[in-house]
Parts: C-alpha cells; structure tokens; sequence
C-alpha cells in the first residue's frame, strides 16, 4: 500500500524538499502525481512519480474540469494511507474534489490570501472552490502564524491550521562549509575589492517582492557608500523594467542581474554577498531569508505580514517599512560601513534558524502529524 501520496507542483523546490524527504525515510511507499510540470525524477529518489502531470487548473478550461474525474479515480485505485496536497489553488481543488480521506492540505500563501479576494466574478468561483477544498481537508497546515490566522479567518469553523514552517538544512546552508564563493559577472566599472560591500535579492523578478523597491535603495545609497554594489538573482516579469530602471537612477554599473540560480548554488551565492535585503510589499514567510541568515548573513525585510517570523529586529537583522525605500536605505548604509555589526547580526541569524526552523526537526513534526492521520483511518 502507498503511504502518501502527494498531488504537488512538479517542478517546485518546496516539492523537492519535502516530497524528498518521505521519498528518503519511506522508499517505494510515497507517490507524486505532480501539478502543472513534469517531476524530475533525479529530485525525488524513492518516490513514484505518476504521470501524465495535471495540467493547470483554469476556470474556462474543459480540459482542468476534465481532470477531475481522471484525479478522483486514479486516488481510488491507488487508495493511499494519507492524500497531501501542496497549494490550493490547483492541487487542493483537485484532491478535495477527489473526495479522498484522510486528506491533508498544506496553502503555500497566496493560494489562501489572493486568490480568495480578488474581485468580480472570477474571485467569487476561485473563493468558493477554495473554501470547498479547506472545508474537505481534514487537517490544514499553514508554514506561519500569518498563514495560520488567515486560513482561520477563511474557515473559523475548523481547527486553527497545524504550523509546519519550511524549513532550513543548516548542514548543506553552512558558511563553513563553502571553500569557493559564487562568481558574479559585475558590470564594466562596479566597484570591487575589499571596498566593495555587496546588497543580495534571490527571488523572482515579481512587483510583489519589491526589486525595484532595493534598485531605488541601492541608487540612494550609493551617493553616500562609494563601494555599494547589488546583484539581483533570479528571473520574472520585471527583468526589463528593473534594468531600464538601474539605467535611470544611474547605477546600471553597480547591478549585476545574475539570472536565475540553481537552488543548489544558493549557500555559495549567498557566502558571495555581505547583506541579504528582501523588501516585499507582502509575503506569508520569506524562506529565502531564513537560508541567508543560516549563511550567517544580516538580513533587512519588510515590517509586514509573515516576515516578521524570520528574524529578530536589531538581533539577526532590521525590519523596515514595506514599500519605503528611504527607510531600507538607512539600513544597508548603516550596514555597509559597519562589518563588526554584520558579522554580529549574522551569528545570530544563523543560531536563530538552528533553534526555530531547522528543517530535520520540523520534518519529523510532519511526519508524526501524517501518521497520526493514517492512523485515524486505518
């Protein structure tokens, strides 16, 4: 018998991870039918990855609603101890119409805090097909406090969502682990050497997550810091609009726009920087500070929604106002001319994700919650 099987997105690290991660304590007896991409099977070993992918799920399409019936019956004749889906919008509507149990669902974040709100007809459907599959879960994980009272605010007659965070390998994010940093191709005339301080930004190229935000910070900045540089990993929507934006604030010889890097290559691209900086107009966690300050690296995020679970105010790094640039300014000036301050505030972070978001432990958690819902059904 299959002990879990997951309906997640295929090509997503979060996946890797934690799909990895039962695939390697229970081989053979974990299942994926992956969402939207193929699975990468070198990404998964133990798992049984179960294809045709699902296609993604579209209100007007016949070919999502389609999949509804193809989803209910390949669950009934797999008949798993325990039905997990990752995100809602997509696989959680396609478990919970599957009608499947014990049913465990795990909202990633705007799955439950966009998709639910928006407006007109199309957010009233996508509201209530999220509601119907919180309602058919019968346990809801949320990774933050944040994500937690909001799933309850949705569902205020259910239990209070189980908090199962992301999670940080401090063994593979170890700065002492690192013996060759990442190499960056800086622009002609980006300062350099050990003047050089150096702002990083790892995460898609979205308006939610504010590049543009640290673009306006790091031109500021720059008239008062002469060796302020900043590399912006990853790739998105706002790529030609955040280099036409370095061009206009003249400092398109300061920004590397390093593309997207492999999840693989982020303790050593993280080791390359001196200040990680993730300004988001919103977000439930922020985990990609949560792997910089394991890299015992200060971080600045934004004073809003999940964010302010990843770190300690003045401790491990700063909190500052969403959408102001002038406020992070203040904080990578400060920074930039005060090394002792960094190396002290990044010991910290790196102690603080050891004690409250070490992935092993936190992966045990889930495990005990999974058996405890086979269990119920066994």
């Amino acid at each position: 018998m299959m002990r879990i099987l997951f309906i997640a997105p295929g090509d997503n690290v979060h996946t890797w991870k934690w799909v990895g991660w039962f695939g390697r304590k229970y081989p053979g007896e974990i299942g994926l039918i992956p969402y939207q991409d193929p699975a990468l099977s070198d990404k998964l070993p133990g798992v049984e990855i179960i294809e045709p992918a699902i296609p993604p799920f579209r209100l007007l399409s016949p070919e999502s609603w389609a999949e509804f019936g193809r989803i209910t019956e390949l669950v009934k004749d797999i008949g798993p101890g325990l039905l997990h889906a990752l995100w809602v919008y997509g696989p959680g509507i396609y478990a919970g119409r599957s009608n499947y149990h014990p049913f465990l669902l795990s909202p990633w974040g705007s799955d439950v805090t966009v998709y639910p709100n928006r407006k007109w007809m199309k957010g009233l459907i996508q509201r209530n097909l999220v509601l119907g599959a919180l309602a058919e879960a019968d346990c809801i994980t949320a990774t933050s406090n944040f994500l937690a009272n909001a799933i309850h605010g949705l569902v205020p007659e259910m239990d209070r969502p189980e908090i199962l965070t992301y999670g940080v390998d401090t063994s593979i994010f170890d700065p002492a682990k690192i013996d060759k940093q990442y190499v960056f191709d800086w622009p002609d005339g980006a300062p350099e050497g050990q003047d050089a301080v150096t702002v990083g930004f790892f995460k898609k190229l979205d308006i939610t997550y504010g590049p543009d935000i640290l673009i306006e910070a790091i031109a500021k900045g720059a008239k008062i810091v002469r060796g302020l540089r900043c590399v912006i990993g990853g790739s998105g929507p706002m790529l030609q609009k955040l280099r036409e934006q370095s061009k206009s604030l003249g400092v398109a010889d300061r920004i590397c726009f390093a593309g997207l890097i492999p999840h693989s290559d982020m303790p050593r691209a993280l080791a390359s920087i001196d200040i990680f900086a993730m300004p988001s107009r919103y977000e439930v966690l922020g985990v990609g500070a949560l792997e910089a300050s394991a890299m015992a690296k200060p971080v600045i995020v934004s004073r809003k929604w999940g964010m302010v679970e990843v770190i300690e105010d003045g401790v491990t790094g700063y909190l500052v106002e969403a959408g102001n640039p002038d406020d992070l300014t203040v904080r990578i000036i400060e920074l930039a001319g005060d090394p002792e301050n960094r190396r002290r505030l990044g010991e910290s972070g790196r102690s603080f994700v050891k004690t409250n978001y070490e992935f092993e432990p936190i992966m045990e958690s889930a495990d005990r919650l999974c058996n405890r819902l086979i269990e119920m059904y066994s």
